[in-house]
């Protein structure tokens, strides 16, 4: 096809049909035009309409980047000049106009020119990306927007979840505070009522031991007396009726202090053979009352002597066996006792109480060892007591490791057994009391002693009883803890006697001292305190053992005879202290023959220093209780407590005691007037009983 002589602007220019593009066109040479007033550098020199308004400029100023195209004559359309069709694909340029620069795909295609005289023209169909991308980009920035309301929601919730959770927390804590508060008021309630109770429980001791101790002492009197054949009947029941109270009272008392954890086992030489008879011989006149037969098996092949506690043994044997004659209307009770093993310096021990009576259903053996529950109403009115007595067995049983059976049949009989292990102690008898204190007092004759007592009556009781004694004994004494260790460092002592409580220095500090320069220096607490964590402060401080006041001659020079003579073994672990057992509380003059062996000129002595240290301490302690000063009520108290002691009475010495402790704990005079009248009208009674002895001895 001829191309006129006009330029391709003009021949462009009248062609409608490019106009009418959608797209935007855009007219450039090619890269291999020859003409010259054209510059074939990429500038566009024509556009159609769609182009004028993507570019609001002259032609010119409109320039396609990357004139790269490649255009061969093998591509050629026509050889006649016709304009051929080069279709090189989409690609991806850039047209900028006056520094602004807009993204496109531009399709080319070329009208290629065989006549060296025309130019080979580029027409650019441009798509527009800049438009696309503005849409794609809004797109993006409404996504972006959306999803940024998303997270911004998200967050929101996720802040409010954790608001809310911290919310839980902080209410979750206030009710853990709360509940911790409420368990703290509770576990302080809890003690408070344990106090209560033992309090409670310690008050109705001394109120029903106080006046059955004087039942039974005013009816032992009575027997003495001759009395008639159906008086003595009487007398006997009345007695029999006084001790069946001191038991069921001791029972509550025993559950009482198995439930608080107080109860312990003590560690002595015990005889299973003896313990055995004690039982049998306690419990024998009842079962010749019933008409049964009351067997013992002993075999002869446990170990003589055994370590465990004696008396707790005793009672869980006594409980059981008198349980079976009380529920045993004929036939027998069977007590045994015999060896399963021996091996390691251990004894494995089968205890078992067999009975022929009323027996128990399934049901009753289910709930045998509660506490306060028998069979039924009917058997408490028929046979009495608490229901006590197995619980406590069943609780002693186990502090001994072992666990208490039974079997029974209904209408048949009863099995209780249990099985414990004790220790094989390395003596081979138990030996008789007085053969053993008559050794013991050959052994102390010329013996050194330092007494530390502040108290002037108990210095007076325990120097007389040794002088009494042991032959050439050398007594020396000190008033308080400070004099003790002098005495110690300027003279020579085989032993101390060393009171515990003692002003300017207490016998703990003083035997601290003592051990400082004579770490070998036996020295023996003298204390009225009997628990364990008392004795065991004194043994942490350097003694070497302990004799509990008021003491009996066996116990005193026995302590002493062991630390002398047996190379301080009995330093090297607690004593065996005996409880205070009120049921077996003597009066004070019965006790002051058997402290005295009936010597009539100490009995009077020491009585004249008990009545004397009544009349100065009594009315100061009404002086002070009237007052309301605690603290010095609690220091005369405290001083007078042990003349108590000194002459037997347990009872008053244990209320004293209370006093004294609750005085410690804060009490105020005015909350224990009971007590302290009570006190005093004790120390009152004792002083005419003291004196009409006196008057007519």
């Amino acid at each position: 096809m001829k191309i006129a002589p006009d330029t391709l602007a003009d021949l462009f220019q009248r062609m409608d049909l490019f106009e009418s593009i959608p797209q935007t066109v855009l007219f450039k040479l090619a890269a291999h035009s020859k003409i010259k007033r054209i510059p074939a550098d990429g500038v566009v020199f024509h556009k159609n309409d769609v182009g004028n308004a993507l570019f609001v400029i002259l032609e010119g100023h409109v320039k396609v980047h990357d004139d790269d195209y490649v255009v061969t004559k093998q591509s050629a359309g026509s050889f006649f000049g016709e304009l051929a069709l080069l279709d090189e694909g989409p690609r991806s340029l850039s047209v900028s106009a006056v520094g602004e620069t807009t993204l496109a795909v531009i399709s080319r295609t070329e009208f290629y020119s065989v006549l060296e005289d025309y130019p080979s023209v580029m027409q650019l169909v441009v798509s527009q990306l800049t438009r696309r991308l503005r849409l794609q980009t809004d797109k993006l920035v409404d996504q972006l927007r959306r999803r940024e309301e998303e997270l911004t929601r998200l967050v929101d919730e996720r802040t409010a979840e954790v608001v809310h959770q911290k919310e839980e927390a902080e209410r979750q804590r206030a009710q853990a505070e709360a509940e911790k508060r409420e368990a703290e008021f509770q576990r302080q309630r809890a003690e408070q009522s344990e106090r209560f109770k033992q309090q409670f429980l310690a008050n109705m001791s001394h109120e029903l031991r106080t006046p059955m101790h004087a039942v039974m002492g005013m009816t032992s009197i009575l027997l003495q007396k001759g009395p008639r054949e159906d008086q003595m009947r009487y007398l006997e029941s009345i007695i029999r009726s006084s001790k069946s109270l001191l038991v069921i009272l001791n029972e509550i008392l025993d559950i009482s202090k198995i439930e608080a954890g107080k109860m312990e086992l003590e560690h002595t030489d015990l005889n299973i053979e003896r313990i055995v008879e004690q039982v049998v011989n306690t419990l024998a006149y009842r079962a010749d009352e019933k008409g049964i037969e009351l067997v013992t098996e002993c075999d002869p092949a446990l170990p003589p002597v055994l370590i465990g506690d004696p008396v707790r043994l005793q009672q869980i044997l006594l409980n059981l066996t008198g349980n079976a004659i009380k529920f045993t209307e004929k036939g027998n009770v069977t007590l045994i006792a015999r060896p399963e093993s021996i091996e390691d310096g251990s004894c494995r021990i089968f205890f078992a109480l067999r009975d022929t009576g009323i027996g128990m259903s399934p049901a009753q053996l289910e709930v045998v060892f509660e506490s306060f529950r028998q069979a039924s109403s009917d058997t408490t009115r028929k046979y009495g007591g608490t229901g006590l007595g197995l619980s406590i067995s069943k609780h002693l049983v186990e502090l001994f490791g072992g666990e208490l059976r039974v079997k029974s049949t209904k209408g048949e009989g009863s099995e209780f057994s249990f099985v414990i292990d004790l220790p094989v102690s390395a003596n081979t008898r138990i030996a008789d009391q007085e053969e053993v204190s008559q050794q013991m007092l050959d052994a102390l004759s010329g013996t050194r002693i330092l007494i530390a007592e502040d108290n002037y009556y108990n210095r007076i009781v325990a120097t007389e009883t040794l002088e009494l004694r042991i032959p050439g004994v050398q007594i020396d004494a000190a008033e308080n803890g400070q004099e003790a260790v002098e005495k110690c460092d300027s003279g020579i002592y085989d032993l101390v006697l060393m009171d515990v409580h003692m002003p300017v220095m207490d016998g703990l500090e003083a035997t601290r001292r003592i051990r400082e320069t004579h770490p070998e220096l036996p020295i023996l607490a003298l204390t009225a305190s009997v628990i364990k964590a008392e004795v065991q402060k004194c043994l942490d401080c350097g003694m070497s053992g302990c004799i509990p006041k008021p003491f009996r001659d066996i116990e005193f020079f026995g302590a002493i005879y062991d630390v002398l003579h047996n190379d301080g073994t009995a330093a090297k672990k607690a004593p065996a202290l005996p409880e205070p057992s009120n049921d077996r509380q003597e009066s004070g003059l019965q006790f002051l023959e058997s402290l005295t062996g009936g010597n009539r000129e100490r009995i009077r002595k020491y009585i004249g220093l008990y009545l004397e240290s009544m009349r100065s301490a009594l009315p100061l302690i009404e002086a002070t209780r009237d007052a309301g000063d605690a603290e010095r009520l609690h220091r005369h108290i405290h001083t007078l407590k042990p003349q108590f002691r000194m002459v037997g009475l347990g009872d008053t010495a244990e209320l004293a005691a209370r006093i004294e402790e609750n005085l410690k704990a804060g009490i105020v005079p005015k909350v224990l007037t009971a007590d302290i009248d009570r006190l005093l009208e004790d120390a009152r009674r004792s002083e005419a009983d003291f004196e009409k002895y006196l008057a007519t001895s």
